[in-house]
């Protein structure tokens, strides 16, 4: 039987649930998720799937994926994304479902900058399922009687949908990105109660990166051609919460390998630790085909909370369009 205590600590995973949006360690490989600009960015038609399974040493588990769609429209110069994210907690059977639709303009300023602003409309769902748990009107304190209904308010309201609304742009340059989104721009409010409003409150994001050629088709270089070093940052902001990822990642030719480390820029509580984990990663990339496992290792003194596993796959149909990368950046091969 269940115990009071299950539901209060229920009741609390579903206050971090809300505080918080689904995070992806490597966020570079869900792209639209992070900032609907990048929808339409390699000039071709991207799938892109992902599944992330967090905090496995206790029974607070958590699992998220996605699935993403995006292409370029030369008609229309713009690039259009469909994503889905689903989110589970075994706790308290908590679930949420969101599909987005995305949509980025693609504006070249000049021969060596392109600025894609980009706006997402989305639905979204979240839910809890009370039948397992006994609530507090169902028990009687006097002689241990277990009453089968409550009229509690949360067991009679398990549902909330809501509309979203997102913006963001992203800066391209030829080895370089910059990237800007700002994610529930309407507040959509996620209250369970009918008569209470809980705002969905504001996620901004800053996030880019650097791509240094190491070996592009130099044969007699001791790398392997088409080698490359990456480095790569998101910073993260929402109501308290804050988080920082930095990153470096190194390809060699199919394979690449790399770490990246989370970090508090504002501490939530003083005697909170700075560091949260650190993230290797390793994967292939092999013509237009793209899978990464990283694991994250806790390091901050949160407690057996167990890491966190990922995989990511991304494939580009076919190969990205000439006319796309001439009107970037006058390619002329």
């Amino acid at each position: 039987m269940k115990t009071v205590v299950l539901f209060l600590l229920s009741l609390f995973s579903m206050q971090l649930m809300f505080a918080q949006d689904p995070v992806f360690t490597q966020f570079y490989a869900a792209p639209i998720l992070i900032n609907p600009s990048f929808a339409g960015s390699v000039g071709a038609p991207r799938i892109g799937v992902g599944y992330r399974n967090q905090w496995n040493g206790n029974n607070y588990k958590l699992s998220t994926s996605f699935v993403s769609l995006d292409n370029w429209f030369e008609s229309i110069n713009s690039g259009v994304g469909l994503s889905l994210t689903n989110q589970k907690e075994a706790l308290s059977n908590y679930n949420f479902t969101q599909i987005n639709l995305s949509y980025a303009y693609h504006l070249k300023l000049s021969e060596k900058l392109t600025f894609f602003p980009g706006i997402s409309f989305g639905y979204g769902t979240k839910s809890y399922n009370f039948q397992n748990l006994v609530l507090g009107d169902q028990i009687n304190v006097f002689n241990g009687n277990i009453y089968p209904v409550s009229v509690d308010p949360y067991a009679e309201n398990d549902r909330v949908n809501f509309l979203d609304i997102s913006v963001g742009g992203v800066f391209y340059m030829k080895y370089a990105w910059l990237g800007i989104s700002l994610k529930h721009l309407n507040k959509p409010n996620i209250s369970f109660l009918d008569d209470e409003t809980l705002p969905l409150p504001l996620l901004f994001s800053i996030h880019g990166g650097y791509q240094f050629v190491l070996n592009s088709n130099d044969k007699t270089s001791f790398l392997p051609t088409e080698s490359f070093l990456f480095l790569t940052f998101n910073y993260m902001d929402q109501d308290v919460y804050n988080r920082l990822d930095l990153g470096a990642e190194i390809q060699l030719s199919d394979f690449y390998v790399g770490v990246l480390a989370s970090s508090q820029v504002v501490k939530i509580e003083a005697d909170a630790d700075i560091f949260l984990s650190i993230n290797p990663l390793i994967g292939l990339q092999i013509k237009n085909f793209k899978l990464g496992l990283s694991y994250d290792f806790p390091i901050s003194s949160i407690g057996n909370v167990g890491g966190t596993g990922e995989i990511t796959i991304l494939y580009t149909i076919g190969k990205n369009d000439k006319k796309y990368r001439e009107r970037l950046w006058q390619v002329k091969n």
